[in-house]
């Protein structure tokens, strides 16, 4: 929007001028009605700038600067052509002023707008062809410059951009709809992959004991595997020694004897400990069997969940079994474990033995 009598040059062109028209003396009746008009609309431009601003703006675009020069221009003399021509171009922005507003003029505007009406054949020609003009066709052409404006425009084509907008509500709502579909479909995903993260994590825990207790289960057989051969080395070492010695065995038979007696203890406390081992060995196999079946259901538990939540309507304990399996602790059986004097017991007797 174009302003025009809200710019600081403008008001000092208006209060100057209206200073002037306060200096004249008129030469009769017409003049000082004249000069009183052109005296009332500048005084309101000078006051109300931003009303004139926002209601003439067809005027401001055809001859607004023209306005405001012939008001600036100090070097002619303020003729009555001069005055009259002023007074014309008021005219116009005050006609303008009543068409554009809702409601009617203040009484010193009517007054002033009837007072040109009445004496259009007073003013000089180029004055006079002005106010034909503003009460004939400005008008009309006030009405064709809205009519074909861009708000106007706009007006028309009401109808194809309401329907555009439609159109755009359907396939925003249709878009809409296959996000919000998109946005449950990944919500319910993200659940089982929550659920199935879950039981990876409880199934990796299991996996990582596997590998705990199987370098455990390998360490037993590696002390087996040395136990087995400590057991069998010194009977070994006394059949090479009475092998090599045949010849002279009675010779050696005190030596034989001698002994005879750490060699059995060890291999009495040799097998002791091959027991022990042998036990802890086929304890930790069965745990890891334990830990592998854990491992295998933690593969199926969410299926499993699923569909037993049906089942679990009908009966409250139906997991039961599989929760008493997988938090159970890892058991071992020691019935069999040997007893701390079971070796000594076994050396004892075979000392009884050689004595007799």
């Amino acid at each position: 929007m174009a302003e025009l009598f809200h710019t600081n040059q403008s008001k000092t062109i208006l209060a100057k001028f209206k200073h002037k028209i306060d200096g004249l003396v008129p030469a009769d009746d017409f003049e000082q009605q004249r000069n009183s008009l052109i005296r009332l609309v500048i005084s309101s431009m000078e006051n109300k700038p931003e009303q004139w601003d926002d209601f003439c703006q067809i005027n401001i675009q055809w001859i607004g600067d023209q306005f405001i020069n012939r008001l600036a221009d100090e070097e002619k003399e303020l003729s009555k052509e001069r005055l009259d021509n002023i007074c014309s171009m008021c005219f116009r922005f005050l006609f303008e002023l009543y068409l554009s507003i809702k409601n009617d003029l203040a009484i010193e505007f009517e007054t002033a707008r009837r007072f040109v009406f009445n004496n259009v054949d007073s003013f000089e020609n180029t004055a006079k062809e002005q106010i034909e003009y503003a009460i004939r066709d400005m008008p009309i052409n006030i009405f064709k410059a809205i009519a074909n404006s861009d708000a106007i425009d706009s007006l028309k084509n009401f109808n194809a951009i309401s329907t555009k907008a439609e159109k755009l509500k359907d396939e925003w709502n249709l878009d809409l709809a296959a996000r919000e579909a998109r946005v449950d479909s990944l919500n319910k995903s993200l659940s089982k992959y929550e659920n199935a993260f879950n039981f990876v994590g409880l199934y990796q825990g299991f996996d990582e004991l596997s590998v705990e207790k199987k370098q455990e289960r390998d360490g037993l057989l590696l002390w087996l595997r040395v136990l087995s051969v400590l057991i069998v080395s010194p009977i070994i070492a006394e059949l090479i020694f009475v092998y090599l010695h045949l010849d002279n065995i009675a010779a050696v038979k005190d030596g034989i004897l001698a002994s005879i007696f750490p060699t059995v203890s060890l291999v009495a406390i040799s097998i002791y400990y091959f027991r022990v081992l042998l036990f802890n060995y086929k304890s930790v196999k069965s745990q890891l069997l334990q830990i592998d079946l854990r491992k295998t259901l933690c593969r199926f538990i969410q299926n499993y969940s699923e569909y037993s939540s049906d089942i679990k309507k009908k009966d409250a304990g139906s997991l039961e079994k599989f929760e008493s399996i997988i938090f159970s602790v890892i058991v071992t059986d020691d019935g069999s474990l040997p007893s701390t004097f079971d070796g000594m017991e076994q050396i004892g007797k075979l000392i009884k033995a050689a004595k007799s």
